[in-house]
């Protein structure tokens, strides 16, 4: 019994191992054939194939993000336009005939083919766009005549079908081409769109999609013989900003041709509703190229975002933070009073007012915005109190704005002055300080959120222009506590309150409209004209909105109030104030 079933394994083993050894064989004759094929029977067609043929990758550009405003109107997003592209290696030796050729076809100027042609080539398999933005039936045509020699490229193009009122808002994009050794690191490729300037800028990574492609085979005549693969682009992600686009048009308007800035914000939040500067530009022609040069050699500077990358001096918007200061450091009452016969005399020099007011306590001088009282306060309270508190209210540092290129403004002291000038600080240095004038600098919107303060109870808010990723809210608002007392808040209040309703209040103009302003006018000196500003909240009792009007060498404060007054009807008008 044991020996057969010894017998049958050896058996059943030596079968096994015969079966493998013909599979083996069977696999290996197979292979033979597939090799003989490839290389004896069809070897002439795939030698001529890898000799003529190549791998081209046709880019597909990624959609860039829809930028839309607090209502969900579109204020960018990409449209169609279309390209015609060559093949170098397919043209070479016939690149001058053919871009003669495409010329005249299309009564397109030679020079910009052969133009775009150099500056898009990137290899001699990738397509270069060298006709931009052709209508589609003009590039139909042109196909239908040079056949495989040209292809349609069709490609997204950025578009801001409200360019001048929001370009400093949102800057615009350009091929990364001109930057690529400083992109590259981050992961762009040369033809990739990327923003520059504002919210594009800013938010580009939100924005930007990853761009696809088509990976084909083709011979040398440019006719495809296979499809190797795709990968699909991505669009870039939707933002919703904070501003709202139809009162963004209205701050247009109310500027007119006024040079300097419009700044709208909820008072509690941050939340810029509006962003102005003036002059502007037309941010589609840095997308097509044309017609830049007006922008870039203009002597009154239409690129700088005057509300954030300019400082200037405050002049008389100071005034209420100067009172905080006083008060918050016991040097001052609100009762106190100064008198003013038109100036005080500092020595020999002579600091003027700009009206006799004769005796007049806070409520008053900052009603009727008396320089002679502030002077005094500006003594009291000395210029390394002033310099502690401006700093404290951050007058000298970033605002934390979600665009870029922020400038900062200057809180000068002693120790600066030194440095800078190598002078001592002199109490007439004092008494300039303390009307805004002299050394003092700030942007439009530090100074807008500094005297945002008094409205929201002693916070300084982080003003932010976006509201939410592919509609999810952000949540970007954020505010610091300054420590300052209610009672005191509530005085410098009170005079700002009177700077409207009083019967010789600085902006008297502004109570007609009645929406409860509350706000502080100025004139700075500067050399040439005056700066004008206006900075107020309203309702006062409780605060919903700020609004900043900067002009430079406006002339006086009251070209500001003109424009506040001209922005503020016609949001009341339109029923634009949200409930």
């Amino acid at each position: 019994m044991r020996r057969s079933k010894k017998y049958t394994n050896n058996t059943e083993l030596n079968f096994s191992l015969g079966l493998l050894q013909k599979l083996y064989l069977l696999g290996f004759l197979i292979l033979i054939g597939v090799l003989f094929n490839y290389q004896i029977v069809k070897g002439n067609y795939y030698s001529k194939r890898a000799k003529n043929n190549y791998v081209r990758v046709i880019p597909l550009r990624a959609m860039r993000g829809t930028i839309f405003d607090r209502n969900n109107i579109a204020m960018a997003y990409d449209k169609a336009i279309f390209n015609i592209s060559v093949i170098p290696y397919q043209i070479r030796g016939k690149k001058k005939v053919l871009f003669n050729d495409l010329s005249k076809f299309l009564n397109y100027d030679l020079k910009i083919i052969n133009k775009n042609y150099k500056k898009n080539i990137l290899s001699l398999f990738s397509p270069v766009d060298i006709i931009i933005n052709i209508d589609k039936l003009s590039a139909l045509q042109l196909k239908e005549k040079f056949k495989d020699i040209v292809l349609i490229n069709a490609q997204p193009q950025r578009y801001y079908p409200y360019p001048y009122q929001n370009a400093h808002i949102l800057g615009y994009v350009k091929e990364a081409t001109s930057f690529y050794d400083k992109l590259k690191k981050y992961g762009y490729s040369p033809l990739e769109r990327v923003g520059f300037f504002g919210v594009e800028q800013y938010y580009d990574a939100y924005l930007r999609g990853e761009d696809g492609g088509d990976l084909i085979e083709v011979d040398a005549k440019g006719r495809i013989v296979g499809f190797l693969g795709k990968r699909f682009p991505v669009k870039g992600k939707d933002i919703y900003l904070t501003i709202d686009n139809r009162i963004q048009q209205i701050a247009k308007d109310s500027m007119g041709e006024k040079k300097g800035a419009l700044i709208f914000m909820d008072s509690n939040s941050g939340e810029l509703i509006a962003l102005y500067s003036n002059p502007s530009f037309n941010s589609n022609a840095f997308i097509t190229g044309k017609n830049t040069g007006k922008f870039l050699t203009n002597k009154n500077s239409p690129l700088l975002n005057r509300a954030i990358q300019a400082a200037f001096p405050i002049g008389s918007i100071f005034k209420p933070l100067m009172s905080i200061f006083a008060l918050e450091e016991k040097k001052i009452l609100p009762s106190t009073t100064f008198h003013c016969n038109g100036q005080l005399t500092l020595g020999s020099t002579k600091f003027r007012c700009w009206s006799v007011h004769n005796d007049e306590n806070l409520y008053e001088a900052l009603a009727h915005s008396c320089n002679v009282y502030f002077y005094n306060v500006g003594l009291i309270l000395g210029q390394k109190n002033i310099s502690k508190w401006s700093k404290k209210f951050k007058l000298d540092a970033l605002t934390g704005i979600d665009l870029p290129y922020e400038k900062k403004g200057l809180c000068p002291n002693a120790n600066w002055k030194q440095k800078k000038f190598k002078k001592r600080w002199y109490p007439g240095d004092t008494v300039n300080l303390s009307i805004g004038q002299g050394y003092m600098l700030a942007t439009p919107l530090e100074a807008t959120v500094a005297i945002n303060s008094i409205a929201n109870k002693g916070y300084l808010v982080i003003p932010h222009i976006l509201k939410g990723v592919e509609q999810n809210n952000t949540s970007l608002s954020s505010k610091t506590y300054l420590g300052i007392s209610e009672k005191n808040i509530n005085i410098v209040k009170q005079g700002l309150i009177m700077t409207v309703s009083d019967k010789n209040g600085t902006a008297k103009m502004l109570e007609p409209l009645k929406l409860n302003i509350a706000g502080k006018t100025g004139t700075a000196q500067t050399r040439g004209k005056s700066h004008g500003w206006f900075i107020g909240f309203f309702p006062y009792n409780k605060p919903k909105y700020t609004i900043c009007v900067f002009l430079e060498n406006g002339g006086s404060s009251h070209e500001a109030l003109n424009v506040v007054y001209k922005f503020l009807k016609t949001i009341n008008s339109q029923n634009l104030f949200e409930k």
